[in-house]
């Protein structure tokens, strides 16, 4: 248990100091601290989506409410006004320390770095506890945990709302005659640094003549090419907007990275039914857009009275892994410690391949407590 804390902890304090905002809405807009109003407003946004779940079965959200896995303070803000008090809590020390330092509410909104697999709050001492795309990334045995450590220290007739993805559907082999798209670079780095991260955004038609239908593993995804030879055979995936009629057109924004050797690259995008084939393969054109890669330059000591150059933001080399626990096992979870699944609704934030629900649950009487028994 404690390797799958130190892992995500980890993780999550790498992002937080190169990339806070972009880690936890993963769009390019929110690279560096960028659109900070339209960051914090899509809390806004889905906090109100959470609490609408409630309000369609005429339930109460209660005054004291728990944000977990909070970040740098998106939803636990939002939260804010529609709760009396409002604790976000979360693994990493410098997503707490900078919630803290933006925080609105700071006579009402508190921040917790918690490293444990239980939560420090007492039994039946909130109302409500939401949690939103941070489940996802921790592994189920722990999850699982965490779930029962929500229905503790919620009062009986509080709610737990968390999204939590099922898990990835069995595919089957898309046929060549649908194997066939049209693609178009719609946007790319025409110089990057080596090992230097940044996106290419690209337009994608179907041009077979059936469907491409949800749950295939339809991935966009890029090589690079050096002096026509293949050089890095896989590199960024993007999932593709599914369903696609014939003649309909989705764009996808591949995050990719560059080689570890300087040179005058192709970056080359192609389509890939995971597990299957690349549609190369199946005589489907690719893109090809010139990509230079320059060497890292030397470090610059900035004199005191300039302010640094803005960080440009890394891959890690460890991406956050996504997992899932599968509904049927929630459901049953949830009833055996007597409490009320309310909903399950389908959500799409782990992704195009994963079938993801919001859960909406009321906390009952009887709960297990994991640490001393029933």
């Amino acid at each position: 248990m404690s390797k799958d804390l130190d892992r995500v902890r980890d993780q999550w304090e790498t992002l937080a100091k190169t990339d806070p905002f972009w880690a936890v809405l993963t769009e390019t807009e929110y690279h560096d601290g960028q659109a900070r109003k339209d960051f914090f407003d899509s809390g806004r946004t889905d906090v109100r989506m959470l609490l609408e779940v409630l309000d369609r079965h005429g339930k109460s959200y209660g005054d004291v409410a728990v944000d977990f896995g909070c970040g740098v303070g998106r939803l636990t803000y939002a939260l804010a006004e529609h709760c009396k008090q409002v604790t976000g809590i979360d693994v990493s020390p410098s997503m707490i320390e900078q919630a803290q330092a933006g925080n609105p509410f700071p006579d009402r909104v508190a921040f917790v770095h918690n490293e444990a697999a239980t939560l420090p709050f007492d039994d039946d001492s909130v109302d409500l506890v939401i949690s939103v795309i941070t489940l996802q990334h921790i592994r189920p045995a722990l999850s699982l945990r965490y779930l029962l450590e929500m229905a503790r220290i919620t009062k009986p007739g509080g709610h737990l709302v968390f999204q939590l993805p099922s898990h990835v559907p069995a595919t089957r082999p898309m046929p060549p005659s649908l194997s066939k798209a049209q693609l178009h670079v719609l946007e790319a780095p025409t110089s990057l640094e080596v090992g230097e991260s940044g996106y290419v955004r690209v337009g994608v038609k179907n041009i077979s003549q059936g469907e491409w239908l949800p749950g295939q593993l339809l991935n966009a995804g890029n090589h690079w090419r050096l002096h026509g030879a293949m050089v890095v055979q896989d590199d960024g995936r993007e999932p593709v907007r599914c369903p696609l009629r014939p003649g309909e057109s989705t764009e996808a924004l591949i995050r990719i990275m560059a080689p570890g050797e300087p040179g005058s690259y192709e970056l080359e995008v192609d389509l890939v039914q995971e597990t299957v084939a690349w549609w190369a393969e199946r005589d489907s054109p690719t893109v090809r857009v010139p990509v230079e890669v320059r060497a890292k330059a030397p470090a610059i000591t900035a004199p005191v009275d300039e302010a640094p150059a803005p960080v440009v933001a890394k891959t890690t080399g460890d991406e956050l892994e996504m997992n899932g626990v599968r509904k049927d096992l929630v459901y049953a979870l949830f009833e055996q410690i007597g409490c009320t699944v309310l909903e399950a609704t389908p959500d799409e934030r782990a992704g195009g391949h994963w079938l993801s629900y919001v859960y909406a649950i009321e906390v009952g009487e009887y709960r297990i407590d994991i640490n001393h028994g029933i």
